[in-house]
């Protein structure tokens, strides 16, 4: 297996334990509710997510350095151009693209609203403005045009964040879980696609050392010193 094959899964498979663990919060609001949901049950997945969301930065420096890693192996399988790398890694690029998307655009917004509603009594541990405020504050600051505008008028609507009903509450949550899943479903099919790649590869290799094996012991004793002489000749030409 070679080191960005290796690099692919582990990274792969490290961001699905991640989830995995989320998997055990997010199934109590989304797989089999025989009772409507509480709210027990909404501020435990609450908190769990806000965990995440208020832990140190090297924490969240490491997992976003495992996306990068991962990112970086996929492309460098795929800059081979071979017939198998087409196929099986450019279509974990289209999964790791997929679930990229879900990261930045339900998932990371959606912790930041729990953080921000007024009503949860979860986010009253939080120190002060996140990291991720704080960048958008610094963004929009020094931004001009329409997407300086569009940023600073996003973040005076995040301030003025009305509380959520409990309807909307549970949809929210529910949401996010469920994008967490299909993230987690994702990567899952990233790691078989790059195990069954590493598989067909070593494959691959063994019918055409096996094809080489017969194209070389196949031959007549006689035959053998014939084939010989033009590598002989031709190692000499390469000499001079």
């Amino acid at each position: 297996m070679g080191f960005f094959t290796s690099s692919a899964i582990v990274s792969a498979s490290f961001l699905l334990g991640i989830l995995f663990t989320s998997l055990l919060w997010d199934a109590t609001v989304l797989y089999g509710l025989t009772a409507p949901i509480t709210e027990q049950q909404i501020e435990g997945v609450e908190s769990y997510y806000l965990t995440w969301w208020n832990g140190g930065m090297a924490v969240k420096m490491v997992m976003h350095v495992v996306m990068v890693v991962l990112f970086l192996s996929l492309v460098a399988k795929w800059a081979r151009h071979s017939e198998t790398a087409f196929y099986f890694t450019g279509a974990s690029i289209l999964m790791l693209i997929c679930a990229a998307a879900l990261y930045i655009v339900v998932t990371l917004p959606s912790i930041r609203v729990i953080a921000r509603d007024p009503f949860n009594t979860s986010a009253l541990i939080l120190p002060g403005a996140d990291f991720f405020t704080r960048m958008q504050q610094w963004l929009s600051d020094r931004s001009s045009g329409v997407l300086g505008d569009r940023a600073r008028e996003n973040a005076k609507l995040l301030a003025q964040l009305p509380p959520m009903k409990w309807q909307q509450r549970v949809e929210h949550v529910q949401v996010l879980c469920a994008a967490n899943t299909i993230a987690m479903v994702l990567l899952v099919g990233i790691v078989i696609l790059q195990v069954s790649e590493w598989y067909l590869d070593e494959q691959l290799a063994l019918e055409e050392l096996d094809s080489l094996r017969k194209q070389v012991y196949g031959s007549t004793p006689a035959a053998a010193p014939a084939a010989a002489a033009p590598a002989a000749v031709t190692a000499e030409k390469k000499k001079q």
